[in-house]
């Protein structure tokens, strides 16, 4: 999941086959918390939640830094 600083907090996206998840925060700890709540609600896995752990982040290193 691409994850952009924003001018206020922070943004994430991602795409698999035809599903696009995208999900905002004010900081990292509740962008990460609506990734989780955004994957789990976009693919909805009956009797299974995905964590932050099984979820891979790849920051925009430009957005932040540049």
């Amino acid at each position: 999941m691409g994850i952009l600083k924003e001018d206020i907090g922070y943004s994430a996206h991602t795409k698999f086959k035809n599903l696009s998840i995208h999900t905002q925060g004010d900081n990292m700890q509740v962008l990460k918390t609506n990734i989780v709540e955004a994957v789990n609600l976009g693919f909805k896995d009956p009797g299974y939640s995905y964590t932050i752990e099984e979820i891979g982040l790849k920051p925009d290193l430009r957005s932040f830094f540049g």
